[in-house]
């Protein structure tokens, strides 16, 4: 589910009692769109046909790399395979990493390329039981993008046959990873040595959202099953929103950065993003609604958010282990959708407001120089917003009022002072100013234009 910009209204603002200065102030509203459903739940279908000894199947002679930026180990997610409570699952999840990369040399009349059985001896593992452990292992592995949302079971005596699918060939899906290991390498090169861990958290996401467009109109894979996958968003540059969150926890997991995927819905839509844990916090983090800007700029109103105010539009799956406790496992809906690890996400320390925005609590002589000094250094690095939080000595309303409607436009001249000191390459264009308000948390952002 994507959220879009698309509206937007104008309102013309006369300042400046010794300049005459006009100031065209934009003010974006935010109006969200359903797409339909932008992750795809797995299907389940029971198997027949063909036994495993008439099938042949071919290796895939590549490997997803194991890449990272130098110097960090790989943060390897397990939070769904540690939630399979027995070992028959976690032998079914074990024995799905050996096999994936074995898959059957013809499709099936289906049009589906099989990946190597799986006999669990002495268990008869419901559909719930396998489309848990297959949910774990997309959940910890977004790397294995040829995997399909689909699996065939069947049961002979007391064992249970499991068959997983890819959507293509060994042979295809060698020439696939040659390319998804490239663009790997290619976004992991632009990470700069000495980066913390917010900064390269944001290059990672600006690198993304600055190479992926959200694809609209797609619904399930019927519609092309890349756009669900890390190789649509970082290699075709197109996907829905488990696209995005998938890319994001593949390339974070190298950088260093402990990251997963969460369920859940956006304005009644089912939606997927994901959490981050920085400095031993865990933030809320949605990509896809960052990657709105109708202008084509990359928004931060969904970076790094508490739980309570990403929850203001969001709502989170419950996890798997509070739903397995409330019923038992005959009881409950094959098609449930839930999360394995959720954390509280209390923190704003690392939130983009909090580390890059300026902090304005009165409207001084003070704060007038610290603002020109803020927007000569963003202006001079040709950021494309001046990200303003603001105190509680005021409203939001009074804020706004006094820095952008109000004699002496305190904003305007600030950008004025800034200008004064800036070169020819840098300088501001303030004949339109947008401005995009958060009431919420306190915080606004300037969209800036250059000349």
């Amino acid at each position: 589910m994507k959220k879009i910009v698309s509206n937007a209204l104008y309102v013309l603002f006369f300042g400046f009692a010794l300049t005459l200065i006009v100031a065209c102030v934009l003010l974006v509203i935010h109006v969200s769109r359903g797409e339909g459903q932008s992750y795809h739940d797995i299907e389940a279908v029971r198997l027949s046909g063909s036994t495993e000894d008439e099938i042949k199947y071919e290796n895939v002679k590549l490997t997803v790399c194991s890449d990272t930026l130098g110097g960090f180990m790989p943060m390897q997610n397990r939070y769904g395979y540690d939630a399979l409570e027995n070992d028959k699952k976690k032998y079914l999840y074990d024995s799905l990493m050996e096999s994936v990369y074995s898959i059957s040399e013809e499709a099936d009349e289906n049009g589906h390329y099989r990946i190597s059985r799986i006999r669990v001896r002495g268990r008869r593992l419901s559909e719930f039981d396998i489309r848990e452990v297959v949910n774990a292992f997309i959940n910890d592995n977004p790397e294995y993008f040829w995997i399909e949302n689909l699996f065939g079971y069947a049961y002979s005596d007391e064992d249970t046959i499991v068959e997983f699918y890819s959507v293509l060939s060994a042979a295809d899906c060698d020439q696939y990873i040659r390319r998804f290991n490239t663009r790997i390498r290619e976004i992991l090169s632009t990470v700069k040595d000495g980066l913390n861990e917010y900064q390269r958290e944001k290059h990672i996401h600006d690198t993304l959202l600055g190479a992926c467009s959200y694809k609209t109109g797609v619904t399930t894979t019927a519609d092309g099953w890349q756009y669900f996958t890390s190789y649509g968003a970082m290699v075709e540059g197109e996907a829905v929103c488990e696209g995005y969150a998938k890319s994001m926890q593949l390339l974070l997991s190298r950088v260093g950065i402990p990251c997963l995927m969460i369920r859940g819905d956006a304005e009644n839509v089912a939606h997927m993003w994901n959490v981050v844990e920085l400095g031993g916090e865990w933030y809320q983090l949605d990509a896809t609604w960052d990657d709105n800007d109708a202008e084509g700029n990359i928004s931060y109103e969904y970076f790094n958010l508490t739980r309570d105010a990403i929850e203001r539009n969001h709502s989170i799956c419950d996890n798997i282990a509070n739903i397995m406790e409330a019923a038992e496992v005959e009881d409950i809906d094959p098609l449930v959708r839930y999360n394995f690890y959720v954390p509280m996400c209390k923190e704003k320390a690392m939130n983009y407001y909090y580390v890059e925005g300026t902090l304005i609590q009165q409207l001084d002589v003070p704060t007038e120089e610290l603002l020109t000094r803020i927007i000569c250094e963003r202006a001079g690095n040709k950021e494309a917003y001046i990200p303003l939080r603001f105190g509680t000595r005021m409203t939001f309303g009074t804020y706004v009022n006094k820095l952008f409607y109000e004699v002496p436009y305190m904003f305007y001249v600030c950008m004025e002072n800034a200008n004064a000191q800036l070169d020819a390459q840098h300088k501001l264009d303030m004949s339109s100013l947008s401005i995009l308000r958060n009431e919420s948390d306190m915080t606004l952002r300037v969209r800036l234009k250059y000349q």
